[in-house]
């Protein structure tokens, strides 16, 4: 980043920015929310011939739609081909036929496939780099014996030294292009993703910056409800710490003034603290499953919550400061669509409400928690009071694009635990007294979420949690969908017209969800065709009162990093 000679911009307390200029490492981004590689073969069960064409973006986002079809209950099932003599061989685990059309596929990223790009670059100017230093100094060995100028001074030695050491890692690296360069810096992660489990319904790919998962809910329910699919699988991720680009966007965030400089995490993550000043970069994947209330209960599981209401949205501002006023707006329009369509007050269910924060603790001025905290009070009153605040940036850093906080929100309705918030000691006069979480249970029945990014983007969600007949939280030592099978006989007439066999068996292998294969002359009858989605005025609902439902969210490989264990503090884990 020294190297890179950065102007950074400094924002002061009065509000008055000045410039200047890093020329020590002291003054340099030191820590980053960073994660291990996700072994796709040996964890996952992919296909080792398919990894090399992909970049680490995809492998994130493939991984944790693995891992959120686990989590809602989908499993995948064992498709055979038919020889030119008749015979059926195995082919390969997909959806079951009757889900594939009508499975959509989001991928959500503001920075897909930059890695593999920047690595490539890399390798290849390192390459020629190399070959470019061996002339040199084989054409400065030439000139010195023609000369006959070798001294006796060892100079001569050196430049042989030097010659072999280089034409060493020539050979050790050499460059050659790569076949598969397309599918590497292409964004791809959404159809990748479908591919492998077999998913034909609409796939696309949204950047909508660090505001994109939630804006991805909010496109996965206008999907469902327009009727163009039953289900949507969301799966988010970005990685802008690991070593081929943290030196490049590393230095774009600290340019630009957000970046915390910190060799402490605790004096760096510190959300809505009147000591924040800069932001911790981080990466991560995570994934939801986003269904129609009817496919939902077809399988006979009740929903983790309901999508009641969503609003994407640009404030059409600036390139990186929110628009208070705006956003007061957006949340305003949120909640009132949600009043409007379900009935709701307000005032009344702040009290069983979680705000689920943007706030990347970045300098006061033009920040995330500002914006925050006067949408709340703007929106509901003195009620706001009664809403209780989580964070999660401040265990994994701010992952970009990564859905963290969308899944954090959708976990803690199904279990009634919400995060603390990470290091808060100074209360900011101007944000006042705030009810932010400090870790365990609380009684909430609907998450608010609010997402904003880069370019003025803007996106919130209001979800409602789905109790069980019993009304009760998922116990977090219960893994997994099964105890939200309210209709066993529908579940296992479900699995039984999936399969073809009379006696399905499920399993878990590589973290994915499957029908234990019996082979295709123990099915008693062929598994249905895809089932035809209906919008939700065809099934004779008004569009707007529609509901879908999340029925699983995972995340993956947003944990393990240096700085994710915060001043003692609860860490996002790998998976369940």
């Amino acid at each position: 980043m020294v190297q890179k000679n950065i102007t950074r911009l400094l924002k002061t307390e009065d509000g008055g920015p000045r410039f200047e200029t890093i020329d020590n490492a002291k003054d340099a981004i030191k820590l980053a929310g960073r994660g291990p590689r996700p072994d796709l073969v040996n964890e996952f069960g992919f296909p080792a011939e398919r990894v090399p064409a992909l970049d680490i973006v995809t492998i994130l986002a493939i991984g944790a739609g693995i891992d959120a079809l686990r989590d809602a209950g989908i499993p995948l099932v064992m498709h055979y081909k038919t020889t030119t003599k008749g015979t059926q061989l195995p082919d390969r685990w997909k959806l079951p036929v009757e889900m594939q059309d009508d499975t959509g596929i989001i991928f959500a990223s503001a920075f897909p496939a930059m890695p593999s790009l920047i690595e490539e670059m890399r390798k290849f100017y390192e390459y020629h780099t190399r070959v470019e230093r061996l002339q040199e100094l084989q054409a400065l060995r030439s000139r010195m014996l023609l000369a006959n100028d070798a001294g006796n001074n060892g100079t001569l030695d050196e430049i042989d030294r030097r010659i072999e050491l280089l034409q060493a890692e020539i050979e050790r690296e050499p460059y050659h292009f790569d076949r598969r360069f397309l599918f590497r810096v292409l964004s791809m992660g959404h159809s990748q993703f479908a591919e492998y489990i077999g998913a034909r319904g609409p796939n696309t790919q949204i950047n909508s910056a660090c505001a994109s998962t939630p804006f991805a809910i909010s496109l996965a329910s206008d999907w469902i409800q327009a009727g163009r699919c039953r289900r949507v699988i969301i799966v988010t991720s970005d990685d802008i710490t690991n070593d081929n680009v943290l030196g490049w966007f590393g230095a774009g965030f600290l340019a630009s003034g957000v970046a915390a400089t910190d060799e402490a995490i605790e004096d760096a993550a510190i959300p809505f603290d009147r000591r924040r000043h800069g932001m911790i970069i981080g990466m991560g994947g995570a994934a939801l499953v986003v269904e129609s209330q009817d496919a939902v209960q077809e399988r006979g599981l009740q929903p983790i919550c309901e999508i009641l209401s969503t609003v994407a949205a640009n404030s059409a501002f600036h390139g990186s400061r929110l628009d208070i006023n705006h956003i007061q707006e957006v949340m305003e329009k949120l909640i009132s669509q949600a009043e409007a369509r379900w009935g709701l007050n307000r005032y009344q269910i702040a009290p069983q409400t979680m705000f689920m924060s943007h706030e990347t603790y970045t300098p006061a001025r033009g920040g995330s928690a500002s914006a925050e905290i006067y949408a709340l009070r703007h929106v509901f009153g003195q009620s706001a009071d009664q809403i209780v605040i989580a964070n999660t940036k401040g265990y994994t850093g701010h992952a970009m694009a990564t859905g963290i906080e969308d899944v954090v929100a959708v976990k803690a309705l199904e279990t009634g635990l919400v995060p603390p918030v990470a290091n808060f000691r100074e209360i900011d006069p101007e944000l006042g007294q705030l009810n932010l979480s400090h870790g365990g249970s609380y009684p909430i029945r609907y998450a608010l979420r609010l997402g904003a990014g880069f370019g003025s983007q803007i996106s919130m969600t209001l979800l409602k949690w789905s109790p069980l007949p019993d009304g009760r939280h998922r116990n977090p030592g219960e893994l997994g969908y099964g105890y939200r099978i309210v209709d066993r006989q529908a579940w296992n007439a479900w699995l039984r017209r999936l399969s073809g066999y009379d006696n399905p068996e499920l399993e878990v292998v590589h973290r994915t969800l499957r029908i234990k294969d019996q082979g295709p002359a123990a099915k008693k009858f062929e598994t249905s065709e895809p089932a035809q989605a209906q919008s939700a005025a065809g099934a004779g609902a008004a569009p707007v009162a529609a509901t879908v439902a999340v029925a699983g969210a995972e995340p993956v490989a947003v944990a393990a990093a240096e700085p994710v264990a915060v001043a003692g503090a609860v860490a996002v884990k790998t998976s369940e």
